[in-house]
């Protein structure tokens, strides 16, 4: 008796989404073993659940003249005893019983994209496994729920500040001038091996298949339209796979760091402001990008005070260079702590009763520095053209907005744009999200693919700083402080 072989076909979630493309997991396998099968090549078919609306009629009575005449071939031998093909619409498309069902081919190959057509129908692969001798070893098949429709997204908008500008032209307009200003994005956008731990069952499984999460995340993310990205929590494959090209395709480049469990817990970049077609005598403004993601973890206070202290003393040779600073990223502290308070005031001062520091880490830090630093959002409290359904997503007492991250164990503010005050000024901000835009959901959710919000502001070199001959910062400003730190 020769052996058994099955082929296995495993789904992220049997929930099909319309234009979310469905890449099923297939293996071959020996019946209650995992001895390796010979080669084989495999075949599939894609169906969709024949439907008598309207739309289908005519494939309907394609199918009926075709039945009526040939009712007794067999798609893959006698593995489905009542499996019948061969049989053609009026395109030319395959139709097949099985299931108890009537299906209409609609793809050929291992993933397939449901489209509008296919919503309120289940799918259904074929898988079959061939061997070197074109001998069938095994058919698999599976079957979908029915395809749903792609959720409509939450547009957020813009909060341009129009008072510097008023000046110029009385009659401003909400659109900033993207000639003068520059926009930056911050977003953790949530690492797909984190979505597999069980701690978002609250979130449908569909909306937590990386398939759908990226397409989700990558229309939001170019729906923003920002000229700086800073993205947080990024796999390497799924920079590779994905996001690299798909920035490329709208003019995107990309510095990517994989994230290393020694040093380095930032990507610094200096930046000068394209030509656009202006003199070369005419000077360009230059900026320094901090992209950060801050330790994570209850017990790990010092190494947070750490990191955050260790960016900051090569980001103030930087400074000192005359370069305006932008840092992004999540810091995972949240407002009033020891972290937060260092950037904002300077200084640390007093620690709090949270600080946790076993290894005496704190001895080895200098805790002030002379950066000028603001959170952007805090201007939404500054702000008198802001009104007060915005102000009402803010603390007013740490002047940070309420969340960046809300999920079922955590609420509450993590993430945050902090720029050199004496040398940029906000010129807007991506409105805040509050527990009725978020459709009273935990993140992430099927509107909102991370436990994260994206946090944008526009950004304009004050005229001080516009065009001015910079120092040379120190290659590795780094470099001799970590000699010093090492402990």
């Amino acid at each position: 008796m020769g052996l058994e072989w099955e082929v296995q076909v495993r789904f992220p979630s049997d929930t099909p989404v319309a234009g979310i493309e469905l890449n099923p997991w297939v293996r071959v396998n020996y019946k209650g073993s995992y001895v390796s099968p010979p080669n084989y090549a495999l075949q599939f078919a894609w169906y969709r659940e024949f439907s008598t609306l309207p739309k289908c009629v005519e494939d309907y009575v394609a199918f009926q003249d075709h039945a009526s005449r040939d009712s007794s071939m067999t798609i893959y031998g006698g593995g489905l005893n009542q499996e019948k093909h061969g049989l053609l619409n009026s395109e030319g498309l395959k139709i097949v019983d099985g299931e108890g069902k009537t299906w209409i081919q609609v793809g050929s190959s291992r993933t397939y994209t449901p489209s509008e057509d296919d919503i309120n129908s289940s799918l259904r692969l074929v898988s079959v496994a061939i061997d070197d001798m074109g001998i069938k070893m095994s058919i698999n098949v599976f079957v979908t729920t029915p395809v749903i429709r792609l959720p409509r997204p939450y547009p957020r908008h813009m909060i341009v500040f129009c008072s510097l500008r008023k000046l110029r032209n009385p009659k401003c307009i909400a659109t900033p001038f993207k000639e003068e200003s520059f926009r930056v994005l911050s977003y953790n956008i949530l690492a797909d091996l984190y979505t597999v731990s069980g701690a978002y069952t609250h979130c449908p499984n569909w909306a937590l298949t990386w398939e759908y999460r990226r397409r989700n995340l990558l229309n939001e993310i170019l729906s923003y339209d920002a000229d700086i990205l800073c993205l947080q929590e990024v796999q390497s494959d799924h920079f590779k796979n994905f996001f690299e090209s798909e920035f490329a395709k709208v003019g995107y480049s990309a510095i990517y760091k994989r994230k290393t469990k020694e040093d380095n817990v930032a990507l610094v970049v200096i930046l000068e402001e394209k030509d656009n077609g202006r003199s070369q005598d005419a000077a360009r403004s230059t900026i320094c990008v901090a992209n950060t993601h801050i330790h994570r973890g209850s017990d790990a206070s010092d190494v947070r005070l750490f990191q955050v202290v260790n960016l900051i003393r090569g980001l103030e040779k930087i400074d000192s260079s005359g370069i305006p600073i932008l840092i992004c990223g999540d810091m995972n502290s949240l407002p009033g702590s020891d972290p937060h308070r260092f950037l904002i005031n300077g200084e640390v001062g007093c620690f709090s009763e949270k600080f946790r520091d076993p290894l005496g880490i704190h001895k080895h830090l200098k805790l002030s520095h002379s950066m000028h630093l603001a959170c952007a959002y805090a201007h939404l409290l500054d702000s008198n053209e802001v009104g007060q359904h915005q102000k009402g997503k803010m603390d007013y007492q740490a002047m940070e907005p309420l969340f960046t991250c809300f999920k079922p164990s955590l609420t509450g503010t993590l993430d945050y744009i902090l720029y050199s005050k004496n040398r940029l000024k906000v010129d807007g901000l991506l409105k805040l999200l509050d527990y009725d835009s978020l459709e009273k959901r935990l993140l992430p959710s099927p509107l909102w693919s991370s436990d994260h919000v994206a946090l944008m502001a526009n950004f304009r070199v004050k005229r001080a700083s516009r065009g001015v001959q910079y120092l040379s910062p120190p290659p590795d400003p780094w470099e001799q402080q970590n000699k010093q730190t090492d402990v």
